[in-house]
């Protein structure tokens, strides 16, 4: 499979095979993702990698347990959350995945200069770079894995979940995603991309 076709069927599976997985398969995926652009070659990146499956039924236990706990505080305040039922949808995907990699950040610098620069979001820009820097990575491996005939789902459910993640990895660097590896079992469809003429323009 060449680049441009890993490209155009790579897909956002939700569905996979009882399938396992061998760690050398996923060590290629993980090179990849370690050859990937980062800025001033920082390379923030790091993977937790779970494929053993007492520990996979763990973490999803712990996703599942931060998730409720997050749907309860706002019910307890008469909140209804309608995208909370989307994370435990998720939950029941990653379920059969034959592998979950967890990406975090590694901050690798000491200062953060004041350069005047008023991002618009909720980070700074020396953050952004890093997070833009493993967006890379987190492609590299998905485009790896799909060459190698795996599907996978990028996962940022996590977020629903956060401090009971964090408590399962014994990690306070910022987890960012996680991607989830198995066999598809069932081929999925390609969403609906925007026309090219909608999303450029030529200056």
């Amino acid at each position: 499979m060449d680049l441009d076709e890993a490209i155009r069927t790579r897909r956002s599976n939700r569905n996979f095979e009882e399938h396992e997985i061998n760690i050398q398969e996923l060590k290629k995926m993980l090179e990849s993702g370690s050859l990937a652009p980062s800025a001033k070659n920082r390379q923030p990146w790091f993977f937790y990698v779970i494929y053993n499956e007492d520990c996979k039924k763990n973490f999803l236990e712990s996703m599942r347990q931060g998730i409720l706990e997050l749907e309860q505080l706002y019910k307890s305040k008469n909140i209804v959350r309608p995208d909370i039922a989307g994370a435990k949808y998720t939950v029941k995907s990653m379920e059969k995945a034959a592998a979950i990699i967890l990406v975090t950040c590694k901050k690798k610098y000491a200062d953060i200069y004041e350069d005047g620069v008023q991002w618009p979001l909720q980070a700074r820009d020396i953050e952004v770079t890093d997070i833009l820097s493993i967006g890379a990575a987190i492609q590299n491996i998905l485009l790896k894995a799909t060459e190698m005939g795996y599907g996978t789902l990028w996962v940022c459910d996590i977020f629903y979940a956060y401090s009971r993640i964090e408590e399962f990895l014994q990690t306070k660097d910022p987890i960012v995603s996680a991607i989830c590896i198995g066999k598809p079992n069932q081929e999925s469809r390609m969403p609906g991309r925007l026309p090219l003429n909608e999303i450029i323009t030529i200056i």
